[in-house]
């Protein structure tokens, strides 16, 4: 039992989680009210997630409350499953596609699936963008590093010309959830958002709530969900959804700013270089002598894990504080008081990629996290791609679909 003797050995080790699940390793949240027992299945009385007309009717209905003027269903296969199901729906009524650039893959695997053509555009032209009566518009919000912007304007502006926008809204789950924290794109009236409640709430993985203000447009989109969506949908998970919307409604963000603040304060005093986000649960960290992923490997070095290391900085998504966590802040802010911040040289990584220089993407080729693609599939990998490609070699990140290309054109230069 490989993946078992790894995960406990994480645990036996003091693993520190600055990382998604929101439940930071079962300190945040009541997820140990659970009992395995509850991994059950549609029978009498537990209703059908597919045709929900009981007590999961009831839970969507509840969580629907979280906006005014929204449908909302649960969902157990992540919002990648809500992102693919509302392309498949919009795909039938809307011909033109228009994505916001810094997009998930599931945005691009879903315009792929359904045949649709897309543009891709930077935030800053939506405004001068030809934007057409019934365009969709496909927005990530918050960003994985916690930027937001004037979401409100986008989509008023987007509305006034007759098209519709869809929010991957997959790290905001926990918007609005106090004073101090920025609102969600359905305040402004988002025509669909899909919200992963496992990234920042206390919720099992793979639980997310997709959000439809149109019935018509929900039920088009819940003919696919029906179709992606596993019909054995585990009640552990949708249990954890209906825990993490009570801990949101009831969520009182005193604790989480004054443990923020200290965590703040206490990482400066190391010499640590800390980006406060526009959201704020999420830090991005740096050190003047080292680079990100230098210092990436200190934290990892004392058990402390981030979410993910880029050329901007170290990632941290912070735990949601709340009176009688089970959260190790104390540990965090001795390790922090004892990074030993020389610098390191990474392993050096032998990976030759210059066979694909002027060569046709045939798998997409995807830093992971944040899973957002590089080089798409079909498109020409450039010079400049191979060199950030190498970059990220050198610094040991994961990249999806690399080596499928390599091998690829490998093999074609044998035959």
């Amino acid at each position: 039992m490989e993946l078992y003797k790894k995960i406990t050995e994480k645990i036996r080790n003091g693993s520190i989680s600055m990382h998604v699940p929101g439940h930071k390793n079962n300190t945040i949240g009541r997820l140990s009210d659970f009992d395995w027992r509850y991994d059950m299945t549609e029978i009498e009385g537990l209703d059908d997630l597919h045709e929900p007309n009981g007590v999961l009717d009831r839970l969507n209905a509840e969580i629907a409350t979280k906006y005014e003027d929204y449908k909302a269903q649960v969902m157990v296969n992540g919002t990648t499953n809500g992102i693919i199901s509302a392309l498949y729906a919009l795909s039938q009524t809307h011909e033109r596609f228009i994505v916001i650039k810094g997009a998930h893959k599931s945005i691009y695997h879903g315009l792929d699936l359904t045949n649709s053509p897309y543009q891709e555009i930077a935030l800053e032209e939506v405004y001068s963008y030809d934007i057409k009566p019934r365009d969709v518009v496909l927005i990530t919000y918050p960003t994985y590093i916690g930027e937001c912007f004037d979401i409100e304007n986008v989509i008023h502006h987007i509305h006034s010309l007759q098209g519709l926008v869809l929010t991957d809204e997959a790290h905001g789950a926990h918007l609005d959830i106090a004073e101090g924290f920025p609102s969600s794109s359905m305040k402004f009236h988002s025509d669909i958002t899909i919200q992963s409640y496992h990234k920042m709430l206390p919720a099992l993985t793979m639980a997310s709530v997709i959000f439809v203000r149109d019935e018509k447009l929900y039920e088009n989109i819940m003919k696919y969900i029906n179709y992606f969506e596993t019909s054995s949908p585990s009640y552990l998970v949708m249990l954890s959804i209906e825990q993490a919307h009570v801990f949101y409604r009831n969520y009182s963000a005193d604790e989480f700013f004054q443990k923020r603040a200290l965590l703040i304060e206490t990482m400066k005093k190391a010499g640590l270089q800390v980006s406060q986000q526009d959201d704020p649960a999420k830090l991005l960290l740096g050190h003047k002598e080292l680079t990100p992923f230098m210092l990436h490997d200190v934290f990892t070095d004392l058990h402390i894990y981030p979410e993910m290391v880029t050329d901007e900085g170290v990632l941290f998504c912070l735990p949601l504080f709340h009176i009688g966590d089970k959260y190790p802040f104390s540990p965090l802010i001795e390790r922090i008081g004892i990074m030993d911040f020389r610098a390191r040289k990474p392993e050096p990584v032998q990976v030759q990629v210059d066979i694909l220089e002027g060569e046709r993407c045939v798998k997409s080729i995807v830093p992971y996290p944040p899973g957002i693609p590089l080089v798409h599939e079909n498109e020409l990998i450039t010079r400049a791609h191979l060199k950030s490609i190498k970059h990220y070699l050198r610094n040991r990140v994961r990249i999806e679909g690399i080596k499928y290309n390599i091998e690829y054109y490998s093999n074609e230069g044998n035959q």
